[in-house]
C-alpha cells in the first residue's frame, strides 16, 4: 500500500507533525508520497533534504497512491476529494483543525490510525455528491449555496424538482446539501442532521424572509433547476467554497446526483454517533453555574 499525503499548508501545526511522521514512516518501512506543496514547503524549512523530496514528491497523490490522508480540518478534505475526484481513492482525514466532521480522525491518533490502515481494520464510506450543471459546471461533496451579494437587496431563488415548482426563496441565499453536508452550513441556518448513506438531499433557506419556511429533505434521485427571479438581488454560487457570479435571471443550474462518490475511509472503533456526540458535545449534561 502507498500512502499519499495531503494537508493544509497554511496551518503552523502540520510541520511538526510531518516532520514526526516522515521520520517513523520512513523507520517502519512505509511507503508514501507527498503533495507537492507539502514537500515545497518542507524544503523551505530544511525539513527534508532536495534528494529524498524527489523521491517522495507527488503533483497528483490519486494518480500515485492506494489511499490518501488529509491532515487539516474538514475543508482541507473537501480540497483533498475535489482533486482525488472520480478516481475513488479512498481519504482519511486526519483532524488538526477546530470541529472535524469529515477530518474525525484526532492528529495524536495517527500512528494508532497507520497500524489499523496496515492490517485492514476499517471500512470504506461512499458518500454520496452532488453534479452542478449550467453557466458554470461542478460538483460538491459538501453543498451548493446560493448568497445575495451585499446591500443588494432579498434575493428571490425559485426552485423546481423534478420540472415541479417547490418555491421562491425570498432571504439571504439558499443551501443544497448532501447528507455529509448535513453538518456544515446547512446545520447552521436550521437544516436536519443526515446520516451518511442517506438517499436523500436537503434544500436550507439562509435567512427566509417569511417564518414558515423550513428546511426540506427531497429524494436524492430529484433533479433540481435553481433560477434567479427578475426580482432578485445579484447572488453568488459556490460549490463546496469554489465561487461563482450568479446574476443572469434567464440561465438556471441544475442539480442532481452526481455519478461518482467520494470514498471516505471509517476506522474500526469509529462511527458516525460518536463522532457527532464527540464534536458536539451531546450527553455532556447540564452546564451548572456556581
Amino acid at each position: 500500500m502507498i500512502f499519499g499525503i495531503t494537508g493544509n499548508i497554511a496551518k503552523d501545526e502540520l510541520w511538526p507533525l510531518l516532520n514526526r511522521l516522515i521520520a517513523w514512516m520512513n523507520s517502519e518501512g512505509i511507503h508514501f508520497q507527498l503533495h507537492t506543496p507539502i514537500v515545497e514547503g518542507l524544503l523551505q524549512r530544511s525539513l527534508i533534504s532536495s534528494e529524498s523530496a524527489q523521491d517522495i514528491s507527488t503533483d497528483n497523490p490519486a494518480n500515485t497512491s492506494t489511499m490518501i490522508l488529509s491532515i487539516g480540518g474538514d475543508g482541507t478534505l473537501l480540497h483533498t476529494a475535489y482533486e482525488v475526484g472520480a478516481s475513488e481513492v479512498p481519504i482519511l482525514g486526519i483532524n488538526i483543525g477546530y470541529l472535524g466532521f469529515l477530518a474525525d480522525v484526532e492528529s495524536s491518533r495517527i500512528q494508532d490510525a497507520f497500524q489499523l490502515l496496515l492490517t485492514q481494520q476499517y471500512e470504506i464510506e461512499e458518500r454520496s455528491a452532488l453534479s452542478i450543471l449550467g453557466p458554470y459546471t461542478g460538483w460538491a461533496l459538501n453543498d451548493v449555496v446560493i448568497t445575495r451579494q451585499p446591500s443588494e437587496g432579498l434575493a428571490a431563488i425559485d426552485v423546481f424538482v423534478d420540472g415541479i415548482r417547490l418555491n421562491r426563496y425570498w432571504g439571504d441565499g439558499l443551501i443544497i446539501a448532501t447528507p455529509t453536508g448535513s453538518t456544515a452550513y446547512s446545520l447552521a441556518v436550521g437544516g436536519p442532521i443526515v446520516m451518511p448513506g442517506s438517499n436523500v438531499v436537503i434544500v436550507s433557506p439562509v435567512a427566509p424572509h417569511s417564518l414558515t419556511v423550513r428546511p426540506i429533505v427531497l429524494p436524492a434521485s430529484s433533479t433540481l433547476t435553481i433560477e434567479l427571479s427578475s426580482r432578485s438581488a445579484d447572488c453568488t454560487i459556490a460549490f463546496d467554497g469554489r465561487a461563482y457570479q450568479f446574476s443572469n435571471k434567464e440561465d438556471p443550474f441544475t442539480i442532481s446526483r452526481a455519478d461518482h462518490s467520494i470514498r471516505l475511509v471509517r476506522l474500526k472503533g469509529t462511527n458516525y454517533f460518536g463522532t457527532l456526540r464527540s464534536k458536539l458535545s451531546w450527553g455532556m449534561g447540564p452546564q451548572m453555574g456556581h
